[in-house]
């Protein structure tokens, strides 16, 4: 190649413009990035969201429950007579059904060495 060829090889590159792009490479370059920014966005909004709405509500103040003493039932107690003996200001009827709740007793019917939890004021 001689220098004339060289510098008409330069001068042809040098004037020649990138192709313009078609209205699907604008979409590709341009709205393809859009939606993804905006895709991420939107799942940060939503995680952000979940956060502020979704607080475990701690608390100092302790639950109010019931106080109950453990009593092992010997032989022949009834529900009856350890209701009596409880150191409860509670009605023995009341206190009767308080306990069978409490320890979720299906019947009347005790056994020896059986634990009760009962109510206490």
């Amino acid at each position: 190649m001689t220098a004339t060829a060289n510098s008409e090889a330069i001068r042809i590159h040098r004037n020649s413009q990138l192709p313009a792009l078609t209205r699907r490479g604008r979409l590709f370059l341009l709205g393809l990035p859009a939606l993804l920014l905006a895709a991420t966005l939107l799942v940060a909004a939503v995680f952000a969201g979940a956060a502020l709405f979704n607080q475990a509500q701690a608390s100092t103040d302790s639950e109010a429950g019931l106080e109950a003493e453990v009593v092992t039932v010997t032989e022949g107690d009834t529900l009856w007579s350890i209701a009596s003996a409880a150191e409860s200001g509670t009605d023995v009827q009341l206190l009767i059904t308080q306990i069978a709740e409490l320890n979720d007793l299906d019947s009347s019917q005790l056994a020896p060495g059986q634990e009760l939890y009962v109510p206490v004021d």
